[in-house]
This record gives structure tokens, C-alpha cells and sequence, in this order.
């Protein structure tokens, strides 16, 4: 059951940058980030109040993991996918997404004492791969122009490590603390972080003229890829290895590519193709380990 949630869990989070694409064509990339996690903040101030007995019961150690992944693992990583998608493409940030797993094994291995095989360092370097061959259309090269597309890819490159951060630096939190409460508590000190960076500059009186299609996919973006896909992979972490759930973000590629290129009309070139085959190498080896 719990690998069930978390394949339904990528499946939403792979659906939301094809998404994402459609709301910054009315929103700028910060209010949309606002927006979006203002939407789920509100959904889950009932899960804050239900849980505030446990809560208050959790360790200063427990909090600052908290903390730590509602700005780090969790605000961050969302807004530098935002940005990062205005400047590429919903299928780039499909795939670099993939940065994630190889994240989650890393760090899984370096603070949560999980093995490190040789299969796993494998889907370790076949990441750096995919990522560098998506990223500069190639081999990796300085020489050339830092074009918006290649800037944007790195930042998908680094938001997908960053999302590493929520289920490793969660996992230790979540021995103790409930995953719902987890769930509704870093999607608050989120949306707190980023309401103190984006908040000031937004401009709440032009949103009235933004088309209803833009509104329904930050709709989208806060329900199903902030609220149901969040709480889903909280509820699968409590017992599976985080090692063992980086796995499944590998669906996340799929999903992202099949919607962007079908629905948006981005370009698969060779290179991303490349890249898609080392993602498809990556999660074989992880899996097999």
C-alpha cells in the first residue's frame, strides 16, 4: 500500500510543470509561488488545529527539522522550480526532476546511514549525467552563452536536489511526529517563508485580469500538487527507506514529458532524449539495489 501512494504521489508531482507553464501565463513567477502555497497553506490550517496537542509535544529537535524542510526542502525548491520552468520548458524541468533520487540516495547515505551500494552509486553518476546532457544540450561546455534556457535549466537542476531535503531531512522528524501534522506544519512555515520574500512585491489588484485558465491551474498546483501528492508521499515515507521511495520520482519524468510535449508543445531533442535514457539507466540501477 504505501508504494501505491507514493506512485500516485509522482504522478501528480510529475503532472504539475506542464502546469505550471499554463499559470505563468497569467502570473508572474512570484505571485504565483505565493498564491500557490497561500491555496494549500489554507488547506491545511484544519490538520494544524486537529494535530496542535501532539504538536506541542514534539522535541526542539523535531521543529527545527521542521523549519528546515518547510523553507529548504520545501518553499525553496518550489520557487526555483517556478522560475526555472519560465526560462526552459515543463519537459526540462520533467526530467531534471530526476536530480532528486539521486539526491535522496546521497544524502540518505551520508545522515540517515542507509547503504551506499555500488548499484546506487551508479544511479548516482548516470544523474550528473542526464542532468549535464539535458542542461547544455551536450557535453557540458563554459565556453559558450549562459542562454535564459540554460540558466533555467541549471536552477531545475538545483531545485531538484533541493527537493532531496524534504524526505531526508523529514524522515527523522517523521518517527515522531504524525505525517499529517508533518504535512499540514512545513506546508504553513512555507508559506510563511515565502509570504515574507514575495508578499511585499505582489500586485494583488491585477490578478482580477488574469484568465480563468491561468486561476484553474494554480488551483491545480496548490489542491492536487501541494495537498493530496504532499500528504501521500508523508504518509508512505513514515515506512518506507527514503533510499527505497526515491525510486518512484523517477514516474514524475514520464508523466512531465508525456504532458509537456502532447499538451504544451515542447521540443524533445536528441540530447533530452539522452538524458531520458540515463533516467531510465538511473532508476534501474537504484531499483536493483
Amino acid at each position: 500500500m504505501p508504494y501505491l501512494l507514493i506512485a500516485v504521489s509522482n504522478i501528480l508531482g510529475g503532472s504539475t510543470y506542464a502546469v505550471t507553464t499554463e499559470a505563468l501565463k497569467g502570473f508572474p513567477e512570484k505571485d504565483l509561488v505565493l498564491l500557490r502555497m497561500a491555496l494549500c497553506a489554507a488547506l491545511f490550517v484544519p490538520f494544524v488545529w486537529r494535530g496542535r496537542a501532539r504538536l506541542a509535544a514534539a522535541t526542539r529537535g523535531d521543529w527545527a527539522r521542521l523549519v528546515a524542510v518547510g523553507l529548504f526542502g520545501y518553499a525553496l525548491p518550489l520557487a526555483l522550480g517556478t522560475y526555472g520552468v519560465k526560462l526552459s520548458s515543463a519537459t526540462s524541468a520533467s526530467l531534471l526532476v530526476g536530480i532528486e533520487p539521486v539526491t535522496i540516495v546521497l544524502l540518505s547515505a551520508l545522515f540517515l546511514g542507509e547503504a551506499l551500494t555500488g548499484l546506487k552509486i551508479l544511479s548516482l553518476v548516470l544523474g550528473v549525467a542526464w542532468a549535464m546532457f539535458i542542461a547544455f544540450q551536450g557535453f557540458p561546455s563554459l565556453s559558450g552563452v549562459f542562454t535564459d534556457r540554460l540558466k533555467g535549466d541549471l536552477i531545475l537542476a538545483t531545485h531538484g536536489s533541493c527537493w532531496a531535503l524534504y524526505s531526508v531531512l523529514g524522515k527523522s522528524a517523521l518517527k515522531r511526529v504524525d505525517p499529517l501534522d508533518f504535512t499540514a506544519v512545513t506546508s504553513l512555515i512555507g508559506f510563511l517563508g515565502v509570504a515574507a520574500w514575495a508578499a511585499p512585491g505582489a500586485d494583488a489588484a491585477a490578478w482580477s485580469a488574469v484568465p480563468a485558465r491561468a486561476w484553474l491551474a494554480t488551483g491545480y498546483l496548490a489542491v492536487a500538487g501541494g495537498f493530496l501528492a504532499v500528504i501521500l508521499w508523508n504518509v508512505a515515507l513514515k515506512s518506507v527507506e527514503a533510499s527505497k521511495v526515491a525510486n518512484f520520482i523517477f514516474l514524475q519524468p514520464v508523466v512531465g514529458v508525456l504532458l509537456g510535449v502532447g499538451l504544451q508543445g515542447d521540443p524533445l531533442t536528441r540530447w533530452s532524449m539522452a538524458g531520458g535514457a540515463l533516467v531510465l539507466g538511473g532508476m534501474y540501477a537504484s531499483s536493483r539495489a
